[in-house]
């Protein structure tokens, strides 16, 4: 990964220090089970092909999950980066230290999932490093190319919100500056990010990407069918993550 994916990022700005927070702690009710450990058409699990994307393009990421759920991913008997931190570490309030290696990728088992997308995007934001942005990624969408995450990184500055645009619709991830993660801190509900999306549409920054799995989340058995047309040859790009 070149230093640009990540400490170069934010329209030039040399020291701009910009992570990814993954969202996996929900309950999957739609898909009837746990659907990141579930096999893509070349037999890896759905969350490994999101982390490898999201690795490929950010030197650092930070894992919000339910511990049962985190059981079943096999990359994390297998992969060193991947720490699980304990409950009690996890009970903490306040940012995270910076004290851990940046190699580290915590997972942090999230109690409350039952409260809803809002709670864990806030109890996330409250454990990340002192990033200067982020990107707000989902566990499911596992087809996102890393130049899509690298392009959005590279428009992110501290005082925007950037989200990337398919064919005139918005999807995901969508990427915060600091300014917005005490909001962030404060949510509570199902609507996660959204609300304060509506409420900066003036330091919104549509970003048209190419990329149209932005727009593909995976929620049922169906979607998983659907989707798993993609190519089962191993992606030609590097990856901290691979090799799991």
């Amino acid at each position: 990964m070149s230093r640009s994916a990540s400490e170069g990022v934010g329209m030039g700005q040399s020291s701009f220090r910009c992570g990814a927070l993954v969202l996996a702690a929900g309950f999957a009710r739609r898909f009837g089970g746990s659907k990141l450990a579930e096999p893509l058409a070349d037999g890896r699990q759905m969350i490994e092909h999101t982390l490898e994307r999201i690795g490929a393009a950010l030197d650092e990421i930070v894992i919000v999950a339910r511990a049962e759920s985190v059981r079943e991913w096999r990359l994390v008997r297998n992969h060193p980066r991947l720490k699980l931190r304990s409950a009690r570490e996890s009970r903490g309030t306040g940012r995270a230290d910076d004290d851990s290696p940046r190699s580290e990728v915590p997972i942090y088992p999230f109690e409350n999932a039952q409260q809803g997308m809002g709670a864990s995007l806030a109890w996330g934001i409250a454990r990340l490093p002192p990033w200067d942005g982020c990107l707000v990624c989902l566990a499911d969408m596992p087809f996102i190319e890393p130049r899509t995450y690298r392009m959005l990184a590279e428009r992110l500055t501290a005082e925007s919100i950037v989200v990337p645009c398919h064919e005139g619709r918005r999807g995901n991830p969508v990427g915060f500056g600091r300014r917005f993660f005490p909001q962030l801190a404060g949510l509570r509900d199902e609507a996660g990010g959204r609300q304060v999306i509506r409420e900066h549409a003036d330091s919104r920054i549509d970003v048209a990407v190419a990329d149209r799995a932005v727009l593909l989340d995976i929620d049922t058995p169906a979607d998983l069918l659907r989707c798993n047309g993609q190519p089962r040859k191993k992606p030609q790009y590097h990856s901290p993550l691979e090799g799991v």
